[in-house]
């Protein structure tokens, strides 16, 4: 699968991976704050922004693999990988399948548990629900809780223009794989990768037990809690969080 992608910089490089239901547009502030020091690589995951739409059912290592053969076309053979929300499952993935790839990751604004039957249940009940009408039934949703209580009206706007943007075909795809997604907690307690760890205070989804779930799996966790963010810390708060993954990822870059 051929992603579209945006590529910035020079360095050790770093791979962003957008969340659900979104693009790798996600990641602007993140790609201009990091390419003065890092080649920066934010890909389309399949079936979102230019990449293009597998439809009924694509899982997290489908995705993951998508990335994989990215890197190998372009030569990478070591990277950093930061995922928010579903591009955190992905991010998962890719490390416990090539540990020895990845010099650190960053789990941001996401979970290491599997879906319990009923949530099951529900995202393949959404999923269709948004292939028979449209991206509105799972923006509706996602109002539920993406944002914090002090989100910029202009983040709002942007993000749910992304959300709507989107291919419902694709979006419907990645609910259902996500439906089916593994328990990564084992997997990621045999991992010895630098981890950066980020949740928004006022995240609903990825909350303080979440969260805290995440940093007792890994061996060498880095954690920031943003005051007042909701799902999306790396715009929400853009500041303090370019700050943090910045200094993370210098402090452990390999050269």
């Amino acid at each position: 699968m051929k992603l579209a992608y945006d590529e910035a910089g020079h360095g050790e490089c770093v791979v962003l991976i957008h969340g659900h239901p979104f693009s790798r547009s996600l990641w602007q502030p993140q790609v201009a704050a990091l390419q003065e020091q890092f080649r920066v690589l934010a890909p389309d995951l399949r079936g979102f922004g230019d990449s293009p739409v597998t439809p009924g059912l694509v899982t997290m290592r489908e995705y993951a693999a998508d990335i994989e053969g990215l890197l190998d076309e372009l030569g990478i053979t070591r990277a950093a990988v930061v995922g928010l929300s579903m591009g955190g499952l992905v991010t998962m993935e890719l490390a416990v399948s090539q540990p020895e790839r990845y010099w650190a990751v960053g789990l941001v604004a996401t979970t290491a548990q599997p879906p319990t039957p009923g949530e099951r249940v529900i995202r393949m009940e959404r999923a269709d629900a948004v292939e028979r009408d449209g991206m509105g039934v799972l923006v509706d949703y996602m109002h539920a809780g993406l944002y914090g209580p002090a989100c910029p009206l202009a983040v709002r706007q942007r993000i749910d223009a992304m959300m709507l943007a989107a291919s419902p075909a694709g979006a419907a795809a990645a609910l259902r794989g996500r439906a089916g997604r593994p328990d990564y907690q084992p997997a990621l307690a045999r991992l010895d990768i630098p981890a950066f760890v980020c949740a928004g205070s006022a995240d609903p989804w990825s909350d303080q037990a979440v969260t805290a779930e995440i940093t007792a799996c890994l061996k060498r966790p880095e954690l920031l809690v943003i005051e007042g963010a909701g799902h999306l810390p790396n715009l929400e708060a853009e500041s303090n969080f370019n700050q943090a993954l910045l200094g993370f990822l210098r402090a452990h870059a390999p050269s």
